[in-house]
């Protein structure tokens, strides 16, 4: 069976039997050429990949990013995989393989510092920096030494040439894997039941006790969820999370609360002083610019939002998790804000505390091109969707 780097479910093609990975820090290699010759060793490279908000007084830009970045610092070797990753099969790194792993030295924080620089990702002074929906892997390109050479295992190409009197990778050979991948079987922990799962999601749904459940440090967490249903016939659902918080460092406890920061032209009605806030972020991976659109367009309108407490039977994967949801709230707030040179400066200040989360699966029709929520008038390119699964 063969896995790609994004894949969370594991499915026997003989048996149907699914089991979710539970990967931890993930580590993958790239195929190697079995026409090279020499002693077989990998070479660690960490992978960030994600949608990267940035903002500051002029507003809020966005790029996605997917670069890797040498995590050795031999300095006589590629600093980057380039464009290996995305264009070739990864695999699990295993100890099945005859090859020796070298050690990493480099910490995250210092993977995103030297990603920023090789993407040209210079912040300007007083702006900040959000990843939503990220990924981090450790990816191993093969290389073969051969006498003093150092060949590139994929194409056979020379790279570079070891100092003969210093052996560069002896203090780095890993003696042992120090990670690994477990499988935890789809079953609904409630009735036992196999779980509704696809290779992107993040919640598994189970249509026979009408459950929702995520994985956390190993075992499954039950999902608060609504359904909003419509009578069109060939409705889709979307999910989206309904996230409601307690600000620090800010006023922001009800809708007029919310108008008046943002400046919405809307007439604050006496009611509102007491009507509670939520934000509303899409639970799905998509482009960041139509993600902030979505996001931004639900949590200005602030309609009364009220559904069942039943699964759809048609719905699109749950690829974002709540966590990445809650991140975005500040840039959700940016983006709805009329005046923005008025409250970008005060965003890094705001603290939160995430009082409840619910999973909102809302009705969307096909006209063909786009899906359409007539409701609240939002409008998704189902192209987009299907980019938005390669995040």
């Amino acid at each position: 069976m063969e896995l790609l780097e994004t894949d969370t479910l594991l499915e026997c093609p003989w048996c149907g039997i699914r089991h979710f990975l539970e990967k931890g820090d993930a580590h993958y290699i790239l195929p190697h050429s079995k026409d090279v010759q020499g002693e077989l060793v990998h070479l660690p490279y960490l992978r960030l990949k994600g949608s990267l908000f940035t903002y500051d007084l002029d507003g809020i830009q966005h790029k996605v990013i997917d670069t890797t970045v040498s995590a050795t610092g031999i300095d006589i070797l590629p600093h980057t995989l380039g464009l290996r990753p995305q264009t070739m099969r990864l695999q699990f790194a295993s100890k099945t393989l005859q090859t020796t792993y070298l050690k990493h030295s480099m910490t995250w924080q210092d993977a995103i510092a030297s990603a920023a620089t090789v993407q040209d990702l210079t912040l300007k002074p007083n702006s900040h920096s959000q990843w939503i929906g990220e990924t981090f892997s450790t990816i191993y390109q093969p290389l073969f030494i051969q006498d003093n050479l150092v060949l590139d295992g994929v194409t056979g190409a020379t790279l570079t040439e070891l100092p003969a009197d210093k052996d560069l990778f002896a203090p780095i050979r890993m003696a042992k894997l120090s990670w690994q991948t477990t499988l935890m079987p789809t079953l609904c922990p409630n009735c036992g039941w196999d779980m509704q799962s696809d290779q992107a999601s993040v919640i598994h749904l189970c249509p026979n006790c009408n459950s929702a459940w995520h994985n956390e440090n190993g075992s499954f967490r039950r999902v608060n969820f609504s359904t909003v249903y419509s009578a069109r016939p060939a409705t889709i659902y979307l999910p989206f999370w309904q996230i409601s918080l307690d600000f620090g460092g800010i006023t922001l406890t009800s809708l007029a609360d919310f108008i008046r920061l943002t400046n919405l032209p809307r007439v604050i009605k006496p009611e509102w002083e007491e009507e509670p806030l939520a934000f509303f972020c899409p639970a799905f991976k998509i482009r960041p610019k139509i993600f902030l659109r979505v996001a931004g367009q639900l949590t200005a309108a602030q309609q009364p939002i009220t559904g069942e407490e039943s699964l759809p039977q048609t719905t699109n994967p749950v690829s974002l998790a709540a966590a990445d949801a809650e991140e975005a709230i500040k840039l959700i707030l940016g983006q709805c804000a009329v005046a923005k040179r008025n409250i970008m400066p005060i965003l890094p200040k705001i603290t939160l505390a995430n009082r409840r989360t619910t999973l909102l699966f809302l009705p969307f029709f096909d006209n063909g091109y786009e899906l359409c929520q007539e409701t609240l008038k939002i409008v998704i390119n189902k192209q987009m969707l299907k980019w938005g699964e390669k995040l």
